[in-house]
């Protein structure tokens, strides 16, 4: 699954956003555009698209749908009311939708037979397009794969998409309100005065020699002759009093001037934006005579892109600054300091505790409106020279700039908190609002403001851990946990090139026999000084750091070399041994190469080695998987799906993939004798495999109940506690040892 970016790149998107083309031109055709593609890249997810109601309201339209994976658009889908209820009243009641499960949610289920399934989508984010107050039409991600968990920041990103389409059909009215004004404005001209914008010539001294009716209309004049009655001198007219100077210093340069844009005065006082376009007329004598140009008023435009600059750097819910904003104004206050044009600047990161509580018993509206009374509150508290900004969610980030030492700030940080915490009335509901405050200061030892944003992020998590509704300032010794990490990295990369990882065997049992018929490879880490790391701490890591690569290939030679010694003891004995793949294994291009390289350096019998998956692997691009998987079995080796039923399979996926067994999760096992639906799911995998002619493998057998119960299931194949524990290399070895002489019978007697 991709990570979004964080919150800091989604609001620096929203402002490209806001400045792409289409939206300056007002394009609304490429404003959908480009809000798909924009929320395809940004949550990473396969399908994007805009909705519109139609008039009647009993269905909705694919205004433009993008498609990541052959990065096209169409349009023209239907959806109606009648065949999916519940997602139709859910739209008009709640503020988002956020279908972690797009199957198995309420709102969505419905979909599943005519659109989730043929479209393989797991997971649905739909935002309502709000417009004059009236939802015309929602923004919906679809996350293709299984199911996938969005955060705030993603409902947060998804709902400011859908005000960019609000803004856009707002513009596209706009655009076209003006557009009927210019023809009709064309054709009075056309029938007057033959003119289609406001023109005129002035003398070098700024008197007006001729002015034609538009030019008269847009000053706010009633006729050409009273414009020239009462401007005594044309330079007066502009707001900003350097433009004619700066106009007299291009003109001989440039001889035109075209599409320069300022403000003027109109008759009443009132400022508007024109476009102007002035040359100079030079007579005979090459002696400059006079000004000719003309003028057309784009007050309307002008004011969009304000307001399309404003939407990019504010927060639409509160009216603060935005993240993108913040960042900007905490850089310059720290370049300041730095400069030593400024002591210090403090920081506070206010951070609502519970407000998914809120969210989730009151309802997204009412949260809302928790988030509008907290932040006029924070506003009311600071000063005016002061940053709040809402940096996304139920985070608040504050800046201020001077002296400050850190008892102030704390003392300042509890007086925040304080003023916060007044109870508040919810449409007949008593809110206790409670926050959790970090504070840093900076005094130029940072170089960028995402270094201070960063140690603010650990403080507050760091304070959430001892308790909430708490004011912490940073200290250094709070960045141990990250360095940790770190330092875990550097060590696992140690232990793997010196050889220092360890490998452990849990036998697999035939049901029917109770003979031993093969092992899992298991890696341990002993950790030296620090002593034994679980898998479920170093597994992270090396995938996250890259060392899966490496760790994999250790633990593939380590069994390969186990079982090419215990081959040429058992002879034609059967026993295998079955080695885990990660999925971010999987998607190495050069695993292939990698196994192919250990298999010939051991000499092991590929037969006897079974690769192991898990299913949280078909969560990626399920052709790169079936490729990938089809190249192993071709090679010789047996492929098992690890962990069935808890992942992203689905039977329409499945039988997509090449493998040879699946392996059904301990969860299901452990809970089948006392749990009816997990009994089932036991039963349906086991028939499931028995219909594909595949091995089944039962995981977590802890007792002999169990594994009967399993065996009269038709499952052939266990491994658990109830059998054995993992064992030590050497154990295993032993019981092979044993094997020579003749079957191993587990449990043992």
């Amino acid at each position: 699954m991709n990570e979004p970016p964080p919150g800091s790149d989604r609001s620096s998107a929203l402002g490209r956003l806001a400045r792409s083309e289409p939206f300056l031109r007002h394009d609304l055709e490429g404003c959908l555009r480009a809000v798909t593609e924009m929320a395809s890249t940004v949550l990473g997810v396969a399908r994007a698209a805009v909705w519109f109601f139609t008039p009647e309201r009993d269905a909705i339209i694919c205004r433009d749908m993008y498609a990541a994976a052959s990065a096209s658009h169409e349009q023209g889908l239907v959806l109606r009311a009648e065949d999916h209820r519940a997602y139709f009243d859910a739209i008009e009641q709640d503020r988002i939708i956020a279908a972690h499960d797009a199957k198995t949610d309420p709102r969505t289920a419905d979909f599943g037979p005519d659109y989730l399934v043929p479209y393989g989508i797991g997971a649905l984010l739909d935002a309502p397009i709000l417009y004059h107050g009236r939802l015309v039409g929602i923004v919906c991600c679809e996350h293709t794969g299984g199911p996938r968990a969005w955060t705030g920041e993603d409902q947060v990103f998804a709902a400011s998409l859908a005000d960019f389409v609000a803004l856009a059909l707002a513009a596209d009215e706009t655009r076209k309100a003006e557009e009927r004004a210019r023809a009709a404005e064309r054709r009075w001209r056309d029938l007057f005065e033959n003119a289609v914008e406001g023109m005129f010539q002035m003398t070098v001294d700024g008197r007006l020699i001729t002015v034609n009716p538009a030019l008269a209309k847009l000053l706010g004049f009633a006729s050409p002759e009273a414009v020239k009655a009462a401007v005594a001198n044309a330079r007066n007219l502009f707001a900003d009093p350097e433009v004619p100077a700066e106009l007299d210093r291009r003109l001989p340069r440039e001889k035109q001037v075209t599409g320069y844009e300022a403000q003027v005065l109109r008759q009443d006082g009132h400022p508007i934006w024109v476009s102007l376009n002035v040359r100079g007329i030079y007579g005979a004598d090459g002696l400059f005579e006079l000004f000719e140009g003309s003028a057309q008023d784009i007050t309307h435009r002008k004011r969009a892109e304000q307001q399309l600059a404003h939407v990019s750097l504010h927060d639409g819910l509160t009216g603060l600054p935005n993240r993108t904003l913040f960042m900007d104004r905490l850089a310059q206050a720290m370049r300041r300091v730095r400069a030593g044009q400024s002591e210090a600047v403090a920081v506070f990161l206010i951070d609502c505790d519970n407000f998914r509580l809120v969210n989730n018993t009151l309802g997204h509206a009412l949260a809302d409106r928790m988030l509008v009374v907290l932040s006029r509150r924070l506003r009311a508290a600071i000063g005016p020279g002061d940053t709040l900004a809402r940096l996304g969610g139920d985070d608040f980030g504050l800046m201020m700039e001077g002296p400050m030492e850190p008892d102030g700030a704390m003392r300042l940080a509890e007086e925040l908190r304080q003023s916060i915490s007044e109870p508040l009335e919810l449409s007949g509901h008593d809110v206790f609002p409670s926050v959790s405050i970090a504070t840093a200061l900076d005094h130029g030892e940072r170089e960028h403001a995402d270094e201070l944003l960063r140690d603010l992020g650990i403080a507050i998590h760091y304070s959430k851990n001892q308790g909430r509704g708490r004011c912490v300032a940073f200290e250094q010794r709070m960045r141990t946990a990250p360095l940790e990490a770190l330092r875990m990295q550097t060590d696992l990369r140690r232990a793997i090139d010196r050889n220092e990882l360890e490998l452990a065997f849990q036998p697999i049992v035939d049901l029917r026999t109770h003979q031993l018929s093969g092992f899992e490879a298991l890696v341990r880490w002993p950790g030296g000084a620090r002593g034994p790391v679980p898998p479920a701490v170093f597994i992270p890591i090396a995938e996250e750091s890259g060392l899966i690569g490496p760790l994999g290939t250790w633990i593939l030679q380590a069994a390969c070399r186990w079982m090419r010694g215990w081959q040429d003891r058992l002879g034609e004995t059967p026993l295998s041994v079955s080695i885990n793949v990660s999925p971010v294994q999987l998607a190495r291009a050069d695993l292939s190469d990698a196994i192919e390289g250990v298999v010939a350096g051991t000499g092991v019998d590929i037969r006897r080695v079974k690769l192991e998956v898990t299913e949280t692997a078909f969560g990626q691009d399920v052709d790169i998987v079936s490729s990938r998987l089809a190249t192993l079995r071709d090679f010789g080796f047996a492929v098992m799906i690890d962990d069935f039923g808890t992942g992203y399979s689905s039977l329409s996926r499945l039988h997509r993939l090449p493998f040879d067994g699946l392996k059904i999760d301990q969860s299901f096992v452990q809970a089948m004798r006392t749990d009816a639906d997990c009994r089932d799911i036991v039963r349906s995998v086991i028939a499931l495999g028995q219909s594909l002619g595949v091995e089944i493998v039962a995981e977590g057998v802890e007792d002999a109940e169990t594994g009967a119960a399993l065996a009269k299931l038709g499952c052939r194949m266990a491994q658990g506690y109830h059998f054995a524990r993992p064992l030590t290399a050497a154990q295993a070895d032993a019981m092979v040892a044993q094997m020579v002489a003749g079957p191993v019978l587990l449990p043992a007697a």
